[in-house]
C-alpha cells in the first residue's frame, strides 16, 4: 500500500510542477514527498482485502492477469483490487496502435518519417510505471491490428484522400513501428514485458479465411508472417510472441487460424496463441479444451486465456451458474495443464462489471461494488475445494 499511495500522490504533484524546466528535481522532490505522505496521513482501506488472492492461488501454475484502463490505477478501490488479485496487467487501450502512433509529429516531416511513422508513449507510461512499481508484469497489446490502427497509416503521404502505400513502404512501416515499440520497451522498462499479442484478431469471422483489412490490401496476403518475422527480430529478450483472437474455439476459425499461423510456426517466429475467450455459459468447456489440444498439436505453441469474461444468461440464477461454470472452466485449464500443455498467463478483461466493455451482461468477477461473485470463487476452488462459496 505504501509503494501504490507513494505512485498516486507523485503523479499528482508531479502533475503541480510540468512547468518547471528542473524536471529531475521535480521530480524526485515530489517522489519524496509522497512517500513520507504516504506513510503518516493516507489510509485507504481495501474492500478485498479479506479475500483468498488468485495470483497466490495460482502462483506455480501461470500468472493471473487483468485489463486495466488508465484511469483506474487512480482509484484507490481499483488500486486494492489490482494489487492484491493479479500479478500480471493488459493495459486496456493505451498500447493499441493509435494510441502509439502519432499522427502530428508524423506529418511535421512526411520525407522524415515516411519509412517510420512517429510513435509515442504518453498514454501508457501512467501505467507501466504502477505495474513496476507493484513487481506486475505486463502483456503488450497489440501491435498489428485491423482495428484501432489510424487509417492515415496506410496511404503514402499518411493522407486518406491519396493513393494508398504499397507493399514495399508498408512492410518497411511494419517492421519500424514494431522496432519502435520494442525498443522503447526494453530501453525504458527492461524485463516488464513477458509476452506480446503480435497480430490480432486476423481470422474472419464465418468464413475461411483472413480478414479483409488495410494490412492484407497493401501488403498481400503474407502480411501475418511478416508481422512475426519483423517480431522476432527485435523481440526482447525474455519476451513471447502471441497471435491473439476471439472464438478461437470456433471450429472453422480454428481451422482459419491454423493455416495461416502454420508457416510462421514453421519458420519459428511464433510461441503462442492466445484465446480471448468472451464467452457465456453456453461455451462448452470440453469443446474449448479440444481447440487448446489442436492448437499445441499442430502450432507446438502455449495458450494463453487473454481476455476472459463470462456473460450472464437472462435466468434469475444467473450468478450462481457463472459461479459454476467458472469453476468447470477453469477446472479443465488445470486438467489440459496437467496432460502437458503449457500455459502462458491467464487474463480476464477487467475488473468489476461496472467497467466492462459487455457492462450490461454482467460477466467478470466482482459486482459492481467490488463484491466478489460466484465466478471469483469459481475459479478459487477449481483449484483449492476448501476456497469455494461459503
Amino acid at each position: 500500500m505504501k509503494k501504490t499511495l507513494a505512485f498516486i500522490l507523485s503523479a499528482a504533484l508531479l502533475l503541480t510542477g510540468c512547468g518547471s524546466s528542473k524536471t529531475d528535481d521535480k521530480t524526485e522532490s515530489a517522489a519524496s514527498k509522497a512517500e513520507t505522505a504516504s506513510k503518516e496521513e493516507f489510509v485507504f482501506p481495501s474492500k478485498t482485502a479479506d479475500l483468498p488472492r488468485l495470483k497466490d492461488v495460482y502462483a506455480d501454475d501461470f500468472p493471473i492477469g487483468s485489463a486495466v484502463a488508465d484511469y483506474q490505477i487512480y482509484d484507490p478501490d481499483y488500486i486494492n483490487l489490482i494489487t492484491e488479485q493479479f500479478n500480471s496487467m493488459t493495459c486496456e487501450n493505451e498500447m493499441k496502435p493509435d494510441a502509439l502512433l502519432d499522427k502530428d509529429t508524423t506529418l511535421s516531416d512526411i520525407e522524415k518519417y515516411r519509412e517510420a511513422p512517429a510513435v509515442k508513449f504518453d498514454k501508457c507510461i501512467d501505467q507501466l510505471e504502477f505495474a513496476k512499481a507493484h513487481d506486475i508484469k505486463m502483456r503488450g497489446h497489440t501491435l498489428v491490428w485491423y482495428s484501432q490502427t489510424p487509417e492515415w497509416l496506410f496511404y503514402k503521404d499518411y493522407d486518406v484522400n491519396g493513393e494508398l502505400a504499397d507493399r514495399e513502404l508498408m512492410l518497411k512501416r511494419m517492421e519500424n513501428y514494431i522496432k519502435a515499440v520494442f525498443e522503447w520497451a526494453d530501453t525504458e522498462y527492461p524485463g516488464l514485458f513477458y509476452a506480446w499479442d503480435v497480430v490480432n484478431e486476423a481470422a474472419a469471422d464465418g468464413k475461411s479465411e483472413k480478414r479483409d483489412c488495410l494490412w492484407l490490401q497493401t501488403i498481400g496476403d503474407d502480411y501475418i508472417e511478416k508481422a512475426f518475422e519483423f517480431a522476432r527480430k527485435y523481440q526482447p529478450e525474455g519476451v513471447k510472441l502471441y497471435y491473439n483472437d476471439y472464438n478461437a474455439f470456433n471450429f472453422t476459425k480454428q481451422m482459419v487460424i491454423i493455416d495461416f499461423l502454420k508457416p510462421v510456426a514453421e519458420a519459428g517466429n511464433i510461441d503462442g496463441v492466445g484465446m480471448q475467450s468472451h464467452i457465456g455459459t453456453w461455451c462448452d468447456p470440453m469443446t474449448y479444451a479440444e481447440a487448446v489440444r489442436r492448437y499445441n498439436k499442430e502450432l507446438g505453441v502455449e495458450i494463453s486465456i487473454t481476455e476472459l469474461d463470462i456473460s450472464k444468461d437472462a435466468t434469475d440464477d444467473w450468478e450462481e451458474k457463472q459461479g459454476e461454470y467458472s469453476r468447470r472452466f477453469m477446472e479443465q485449464i488445470i486438467a489440459l495443464k496437467d496432460e502437458g500443455i503449457p500455459f502462458g498467463s491467464f487474463t480476464v478483461w477487467g475488473l468489476t462489471d461496472a467497467v466492462s466493455w459487455k457492462q450490461n451482461e454482467m460477466p467478470l468477477f466482482f459486482s459492481l461494488s467490488f463484491k466478489a461473485k460466484p465466478s471469483f470463487y469459481g475459479l478459487l476452488a477449481a483449484k483449492d475445494p476448501s476456497l469455494a462459496e461459503k
